[in-house]
């Protein structure tokens, strides 16, 4: 939970020296970092939307041959009184070696809407399928849309993993800020996605991802909390 204009987020004082020197650093470290030095086995996250839980968002890390594996997962239901109105599943596995993403599989489930995404390697670069369209070549280095990872900070192209889509993007820091967290309240900074994705995300100094904030499709605002993103023990 962050504390700002979102409900428990407190933005610090306006401190314009001290954001131009933590931009680079936290991305810097997160190139080289094992995330399960990060987080651990385990980094969760619950959703809100107008203040209401309505989800959960879930990656889990785990070391394989020359790399780390995760899994990442997103479950959102929306009610009506008792009848689901609205269901969006997401379930993502990856492959990163030597800090650079290698394979990737996604399957998207948007209320009915399903898309599958592929990344896979090939020569001295990437080969991104989506659905059932003739495959693409992409250069390395290539972020998906995943977050946990603050080295996504010094790129202006990213991958989203909802659509298949290679979004422009400009990625600049903001305001310092409180961030809720099983550990208590961390300082973080808050990143701005503007261009073809726009959502603000927090990292905290070590560059955990702790926060993030967009407009749904409705323009209502969705919320992640952490619930677990210090690296302690397992959620529930």
């Amino acid at each position: 939970m962050v504390r700002a204009a979102v409900k428990g987020v407190k933005v610090a004082a306006p401190l314009l020296a001290t954001l131009a020197v933590l931009a680079e650093p936290v991305a810097a470290r997160a190139v080289a970092a094992d995330p399960r030095a990060l987080y651990g086995a385990e980094l969760v996250f619950d959703i809100y939307r107008e203040d209401r839980p309505v989800g959960q968002h879930r990656a889990r890390f785990r070391a394989i041959d020359g790399g780390v594996e995760v899994r990442s997962t997103t479950a959102i239901t929306l009610k009506a009184l008792f009848f689901t109105v609205y269901r969006f599943d997401y379930d993502s596995l990856a492959e990163w070696r030597a800090g650079a993403l290698s394979k990737l599989t996604v399957a998207v489930d948007d209320n009915g809407d399903r898309r599958a995404i592929t990344v896979a390697p090939a020569g001295d670069g990437l080969r991104l399928t989506v659905d059932a369209e003739t495959p693409r070549a992409v250069p390395r280095p290539l972020f998906p849309t995943n977050h946990w990872n603050a080295a996504v900070l010094g790129e202006g192209r990213v991958l989203n993993t909802l659509t298949g889509a290679l979004n422009d993007v400009r990625i600049r820091a903001g305001a310092r800020a409180e961030v809720v967290t099983e550990n208590g309240v961390v300082a973080a900074t808050r990143y701005d996605y503007t261009g073809d994705l726009r959502t603000s995300v927090w990292y905290d100094d070590r560059g955990r991802w702790v926060a993030m904030r967009f407009l749904g499709r409705d323009g209502v605002p969705v919320e992640y909390r952490c619930r677990r993103c210090q690296g302690g023990p397992p959620a529930q």
